[in-house]
């Protein structure tokens, strides 16, 4: 553990553990995300992190300057040879845990080991939140089976289940009824920051500069976003990047091979490069057919960059309905690209767009599941809308 100055002794700031022990990408940002929302509000708390030290973000979270109490899980690659040091290995973390008297552990995200492990938090008298971003694995996710079986298993078990979003609130509740009295409602972006107010000004003749960002995988709707540009691809008046990393990169090489107003950007996108792409961008497509939330929309949402979305999951939630971009009428590339051409024939309605997705962020960040939360009092009041 880092020392940092954590103790056990009483604090007048409630103590919470965010814990995550996956190795990057959307876990590790949720987690520093909401560790920077619950550490700098008008009523703050005090946070821990409870990391794998395989972590590859582990310098991001070492630069927040909170105290880190680490693992040393085993790979899963590697867990047959080490099966026999891994229940002493739970049971000496959860006892460092224990006496550092938490009001709560949330656990941000599932990964590795989190379902034992938090039994063994409920035995030394902790509670335990269990945060569910999707209500069961997206088409042609990795280790679907072990994604589902386990995420049951901790949503059963939580004290509390925050969903981030009503829809994955409504289908987990549907799916496993008897956790329907624990789930709370936190929409994702509320810890996402306002990164700026508006889109910069951009000349009259200048290109729609528009933006596909995130896992090239199957329910993104690569090929229906052919669909919806190939009408449209002798226009003058746009230009698209993709960007992101996934199976389905040479499919996307071929769908859009000759293309020479996109530009294709593969691979793991950093932290940096990820800000210069929404800062350089004025319209985020989001073509998917299959959806929860997104977080790539609530980082459209820090940036003041408005979306057009599919009328799929909670991705209109996300918007405001059409206050942040727009929700296409139904889920065909027609009328995905009758949303497009709305703003392709009318760019000056984009700065309105930005103006009002910047006002969308600012309501949703002030919700305060998650301090209650860590507070405690949400541990016996259920929120399911």
């Amino acid at each position: 553990m880092q020392n940092n100055g954590v103790t056990g002794s009483a604090s007048v700031r409630p103590r919470v553990v965010l814990h995550y022990w996956g190795r990057r990408g959307g876990g590790s940002l949720a987690t520093l995300l909401l560790a920077q929302h619950l550490s700098t509000g008008e009523q703050p708390c005090d946070v821990v992190f409870s990391l794998f030290r395989g972590n590859h973000d582990l310098e991001a979270f070492k630069a927040t300057g909170l105290p880190i109490v680490f693992i040393d899980r085993p790979h899963l690659s590697d867990l047959v040879q080490k099966a026999w040091s891994l229940p002493r290995m739970l049971r000496e973390h959860a006892d460092r845990l224990a006496a550092l008297k938490p009001k709560a552990v949330i656990m941000t995200m599932n990964s590795p080991f989190a379902w034992p492990f938090m039994g063994m938090l409920q035995r030394r008298g902790l509670k335990v939140a269990y945060t569910a971003h999707d209500a069961a694995p997206h088409p042609g996710d990795y280790a679907a089976t072990w994604q589902r079986i386990t995420q049951d298993l901790l949503i059963k078990g939580a004290d509390r289940v925050v969903a981030l979003s009503r829809s994955v609130a409504k289908r987990v509740a549907e799916r496993i009824p008897s956790a329907a009295g624990k789930i709370s409602v936190v929409p994702l972006e509320v810890i996402y920051p306002t990164k700026r107010m508006s889109l910069p000004d951009r000349n009259a003749d200048e290109p729609i500069k528009l933006l596909f960002f995130g896992r090239l995988i199957f329910y993104k709707g690569l090929d229906r976003l052919a669909e919806v540009l190939t009408p449209l691809k002798t226009r003058p008046d746009w230009r698209l990047t993709i960007a992101g990393a996934g199976p389905l990169e040479g499919k996307v090489r071929e769908l859009f091979a000759g293309w020479p107003q996109v530009n294709l950007e593969f691979g793991w996108i950093s932290d940096q490069r990820s800000d210069e792409l929404y800062a350089e961008h004025d319209l985020l497509l989001c073509p998917y057919t299959e959806a929860s939330q997104s977080g790539v929309i609530s980082e459209a949402l820090s940036w003041a960059l408005p979306s057009i979305v599919m009328p799929m999951g909670a991705l209109p939630e996300q918007i405001g309905f059409g206050t942040a971009g727009l929700v296409a009428e139904d889920a065909s590339a027609d009328a995905f690209r009758r949303s497009l051409e709305l703003v392709l024939d009318q760019p000056d309605r984009l700065k309105d767009m930005s103006r009002r997705t910047a006002e969308l962020l600012l309501e949703r960040q002030r919700e305060r599941g998650w301090f209650e939360l860590a507070s405690g009092p949400a541990f016996s009041t259920s929120r399911l809308p």
